[in-house]
């Protein structure tokens, strides 16, 4: 599963404890932290089979990070906060 994660480098390691049950071949990372642009995360989308956000970017404002979400909805790639994939990993 190729998995997507927009959250800040502080929140990646709780994520991806979380994930651990979860058998992931590429993993995706987006930085909100980070200022500079980086990798165009946007061309990624397609690729993405789940898209797990820190609970701040489910709402943002950045630019960057409401057109990652914005793009994975249109291609209805689910995303999950990292509250839900908690719940959803549990069941």
């Amino acid at each position: 599963m190729c998995i997507m994660v927009i959250s800040s480098a502080e929140k990646l390691p709780s994520i991806l404890e979380k994930l651990s049950g979860v058998d992931v071949s590429h993993l995706y990372f987006h930085n909100t932290d980070a200022r500079e642009l980086g990798v165009p995360f946007v061309s990624l989308v397609p690729f993405t089979n789940l898209l797990v956000c820190e609970e701040s970017s489910m709402e943002s404002s950045d630019f960057r990070t409401a057109l990652l979400l914005r793009e994975a909805g249109r291609m209805s790639i689910p995303v999950l906060s990292e509250a839900t994939l908690d719940q959803t990993l549990i069941q």
